[in-house]
């Protein structure tokens, strides 16, 4: 019987799918130690249990009336991505349901074998600093600065493996205070229009503010939110960079998700 390491999961989440209602599944470990995350206990495989696939799909069989994707996310969920393409298949087969996950893109080959077999609908990806900035990458992700710049290009190599998707690829950052500010994003926003998603059907990027949610690691729990206006002004440059290229949104706690 098949089984995943798993944190838990969510009935009905409005914030892992823009735009759509997805039952999501917190898998666990990751290959990153970002100070800020929020899910750092499940990160480094401090939460976790073993949860047969039956157990998952009777409760997304439940759910799917009021979900539009199923979505995976952790934690890093291309670390299990065997499991992770099997149980993609078994809830498409079984659920109707569309299918979604959340990377880090730093394992390209996962991400391959994922969407060549089984059709991925939609593919979030965090970009975490500018990419042409491997030292401050590597600093951001947690790592030593010495292996930026392997990450960053495997981080490339695993957003273009993103763009094979049926439905959007959304291309994400958090405004770390401290770590990324307003030039960062806009620097990212230029990057992203000189890849090449051209197989992507739709591309968005959103604008994230960092809160410090009580699962961040004590560095930066005490860290005040990101200022909403602060996020507001980086995703409206980086909407003057993406023109045409790309839709930009930003997401605060005060005003959700809206696009620009």
């Amino acid at each position: 019987m098949d089984t995943v390491w798993i944190g838990g999961w969510k009935e009905n989440s409005l914030v892992d799918v823009l735009e759509n209602v997805s039952f999501t599944v917190w898998f666990s470990f990751c290959n990153f130690r970002c100070p800020w995350c929020a899910n750092s206990r499940l990160a480094r495989g401090l939460e976790k249990r073993a949860v047969a696939f039956d157990d998952i799909i009777e409760e997304v069989k439940k759910a799917a009336p009021f979900a539009d994707y199923f979505h995976v996310t952790g934690g890093e969920p291309t670390l299990q991505y065997r499991v992770l393409t099997r149980l993609l298949s078994r809830v498409r087969e079984e659920t109707g349901l569309k299918l979604s996950f959340d990377t880090n893109a730093s394992i390209p080959e996962a991400i391959r074998y994922i969407t060549s077999g089984v059709d991925v609908d939609h593919i979030a990806v965090d970009i975490k600093a500018p990419l042409s900035k491997p030292e401050l990458y590597a600093r951001v992700v947690g790592l030593q600065e010495r292996f930026g710049r392997s990450i960053v290009e495997r981080v490339k190599e695993g957003i273009k493996a993103s763009t094979d998707v049926r439905d959007f690829l959304e291309l994400r950052t958090l405004m770390v205070p401290g770590l990324l500010g307003v030039e960062d994003i806009v620097q990212i926003a230029r990057e992203i229009r000189g890849m090449d998603l051209g197989s992507a059907p739709r591309i968005v990027y959103v604008v994230q503010q960092f809160i410090p949610y009580e699962g961040v690691p004590s560095e930066y729990r005490k860290t005040p939110k990101t200022p909403r206006e602060q996020v507001i002004m980086a995703a409206r440059l980086a909407a003057e960079e993406l023109k045409g290229f790309s839709e930009v949104y930003y997401r605060t706690i005060e005003d959700g998700s809206r696009r620009i």
